[in-house]
């Protein structure tokens, strides 16, 4: 059985959305169950290209025969989605311990539980068995519940720190952090930080609930499930809706887990009282040092992770190879083809004067499709080399990704030959602002 992090590593480097959809369908529209599972089955068909998971809450299918369950996970899982009983699983040892039977019985692949019984180690041993993913449930979205899961104990502790320890004690990986709305993040700051980077951490109440998205993924980390549930379901295009935002989400996601791995990384972004000479021939006193990005396994494996998610996002399930510049995007773009399983090509500039004296190292050929990746643009010139020698080959190029734009034109000048640069982070007030933050350890 694969750890959640890696089901979720997985899932993002196939569909490239964080997103989670919850599929409530409304109990005064649909009376019976079958028409309950209609709506669930029809709106699979609609988001499944834009969601990592689908979440279907217990008290809007409740009467759901398991046949249906069945069909409804089946599909699910067909889309290459996880699928999560939102049924707040919990209540005595032996009580429980049937409850997970039932959840596996019905086809899912996680659910949610409620550790407010102090049992989540004989909870979490019984999910493992039955080979199912847990997703702790340590702080509300309603505001309310949330005032009481802020209640101090005995110990001094909140009520979802408690639960949050017994959690991890019992070596549950998945943790539930609602956010409603004027919520400042704190709660989801303090789990992520103590979960670690691995949990997964599902975040309801954004959207119809007021949650705010930024929040969620500048405190999440970078493995998150944000769960929209009305404003996409409710939308007249739900497949559109669930696109929106799976971009919206996910590049915030992407740009808050690529800044704090360059500001995490050692000696990677350098400031200088003395004018430092760029690639360009510019001045500046600031340099990204990207080639000290590789020495560091954990922070390079985030930033990888982030760039194969943008591209499969924008993408999607198109063949492609990868194309980068001799020789700082090398390491990048060699390890997020592995990732993606694409071929790789790289350009030099200027012809070697020796072996066959080619500008373009690797196979072109007529019609194939390639996507740019590198590790950083300035002006964007070499960028576009790049493309203009692929396409001399008969290669097709449209996009070009980059893990940091340093906001000097590149973007302008792809633009003027059709294509679209994407950037994991692009150098504004708020990437400062960001990089601020997490040198205060704040993000």
């Amino acid at each position: 059985m694969k750890r959640l992090h890696e089901v979720y590593d997985d899932l993002l480097a196939r569909k490239g959305s964080p997103l989670c959809v919850a599929l409530d369908p409304p109990p005064e529209r649909f009376r019976s169950p079958e028409e309950r599972y209609e709506f669930c089955v029809r709106m699979v068909h609609e988001v499944w290209r834009n969601v990592a998971a689908v979440k279907i809450n217990e008290n809007f299918v409740r009467g759901m025969s398991e046949r249906l369950h069945r069909s409804l996970t089946d599909e699910i899982r067909s889309k290459e989605a996880l699928a999560i009983y939102d049924c707040k699983l919990n209540d005595i040892e032996h009580t429980a311990s049937a409850g997970v039977r039932t959840v596996r019985e019905l086809g899912y692949d996680a659910f949610t539980f409620n550790p407010i019984f102090g049992n989540a180690e004989d909870l979490a041993r019984e999910a493992r068995a039955a080979g199912l993913h847990v997703f702790s449930l340590i702080h509300p979205s309603s505001g309310p519940s949330a005032r009481v899961y802020r209640t101090r104990t005995q110990e001094g502790t909140m009520l979802y720190e408690l639960l949050l320890e017994q959690s991890l004690s019992a070596g549950i990986e998945g943790y539930v952090v609602g956010l409603s709305g004027g919520d400042d993040g704190s709660v989801l700051r303090e789990v992520r930080r103590r979960a670690g980077e691995e949990a997964v951490i599902l975040v309801p109440g954004l959207g119809a609930q007021g949650g705010d998205p930024k929040i969620a993924a500048l405190y999440g980390g970078e493995r998150i499930l944000p769960v929209f549930g009305r404003t996409v379901t409710s939308s007249q295009d739900p497949a559109s809706a669930s696109r929106e935002l799976a971009e919206k989400v996910g590049s915030m996601r992407e740009f808050y887990t690529a800044v704090k791995a360059l500001a995490s990384a050692e000696n990677v972004v350098v400031r200088s009282r003395e004018p430092i000479r760029l690639s360009s021939g510019r001045l500046s006193n600031y340099y990204f040092d990207l080639r000290a990005l590789y020495s560091d396994p954990v922070n390079r494996a985030r930033v990888v992770r982030a760039m194969v998610s943008r591209i499969r996002r924008a993408l999607g399930g198109e063949s492609f190879k990868v194309a980068t510049t001799a020789t700082a995007g090398i390491p990048i773009a060699s390890l997020v083809a592995d990732r993606l399983g694409a071929g790789l090509v790289y350009y030099r500039s200027g012809s070697k004067d020796h072996g066959l004296g080619r500008s373009v190292e690797g196979v072109v050929r007529p019609g194939e499709r390639f996507v740019g990746v590198d590790d950083l643009t300035t002006t964007g010139s070499t960028a576009l080399a790049c493309v203009r020698a692929v396409r001399e080959l008969g290669g097709i190029m449209e996009h070009y990704f980059v893990v940091l734009d340093r906001n000097e034109g590149a973007a302008e000048l792809l633009a003027s030959e059709g294509v679209k640069l994407e950037a994991l982070c692009t150098v504004t007030d708020e990437f400062w602002q960001l990089i601020e933050m997490a040198s205060r350890g704040e993000v």
